[in-house]
């Protein structure tokens, strides 16, 4: 019995059989690879996002522990942020890896986010760059986007229609995480960072041996139900193509990531959060 997570080694819900689940190995875990891109300071110094800084060190101890090697970029240009995914489709870890994070983090619109330069970068991109036609090393293999920005009104073109390349299909294996609902704005507190991503790590953390990565995000809009402030916010999943359950940790695995990661990550208390002023994205 692990004594972190109370769950029996080898353990796997029985209504699950194992063709269900996303293959992980050892060795996959070991070569597991994430994005992060953190956009805080702006050309326009108005524009900065404070407290930004405190959200990237919790999402990149949370790879770390999850055994994620992580890529991380800071305040790119949106031409930089394609760039940046361009180079990640291409990283040689992804042929040996299990699953995929992209985090990004900034202001943002309805289907954009913005680049250090304040223009904007189109979500979709983010798709198509690691989508079965550019990215064929991560065909079948989950790719976890999550992604906390404001999403204001939509002035742009609606999404393009997901095409098909003979039998295979070129957008599958997704999930999308956003920080907020259509139309609403995100908060970030200058003091500490987003409940968003602390929620994120908590939840995980608790988790990640027993619930799968749709199970996981349940919980953290869960916390915003449970724990409700002044800034109206509630999370949501899109465009989630996965065909079987994603778990970071199944069977075996979970008891060496219980034993070895528990402690190493900080907390956040619904308290302190809910005592200081907020900014939106």
């Amino acid at each position: 019995m692990c004594r972190e997570c109370s769950v029996p080694p080898g353990y796997f819900p029985l209504n699950y059989i194992f063709f269900q689940i996303y293959p992980v190995t050892e060795y996959s875990i070991s070569n597991r690879i994430a994005l992060l891109i953190n956009i805080r300071h702006f050309y326009d110094l108005k524009s900065n996002r404070h407290g930004a800084e405190y959200d990237a060190q919790a999402v990149l101890n949370l790879l770390y522990n999850l055994g994620y090697a992580v890529v991380y970029y800071q305040d790119l240009t949106a031409q930089e942020i394609d760039e940046a995914l361009i180079r990640f489709s291409k990283h040689r870890k992804l042929f040996n890896t299990d699953s995929v994070f992209v985090v990004l983090m900034s202001h943002g619109d309805l289907g954009t986010i913005r680049g250090s330069d304040l223009k904007n970068f189109e979500i979709d991109k983010i798709y198509e760059r690691l989508n079965t036609k550019n990215c064929p090393a991560l065909m079948n293999k989950p790719k976890v986007i999550i992604i906390q920005a404001c999403r204001g009104e939509n002035t742009g073109p609606p999404p393009k229609n997901i095409a098909k390349v003979g039998k295979v299909h070129i957008e599958k294996d997704f999930i999308g995480f956003h920080s907020s609902t259509p139309h609403t704005y995100s908060y970030r507190n200058p003091e500490y960072g987003s409940n968003f991503f602390h929620y994120i790590c908590d939840v995980i953390l608790t988790g990640c041996c027993q619930d799968d990565i749709e199970e996981l995000f349940k919980k953290v809009m869960q916390q915003f139900e449970d724990f409700p402030s002044e800034q109206k916010q509630m999370p949501t999943k899109e465009r989630d193509t996965l065909t079987k359950h994603f778990y970071l940790f199944p069977g075996k695995y979970h008891c060496q990531v219980c034993a070895s990661t528990g402690p190493q990550i900080q907390t956040y208390s619904v308290k302190k959060a809910s005592q200081k002023p907020v900014f939106t994205c």
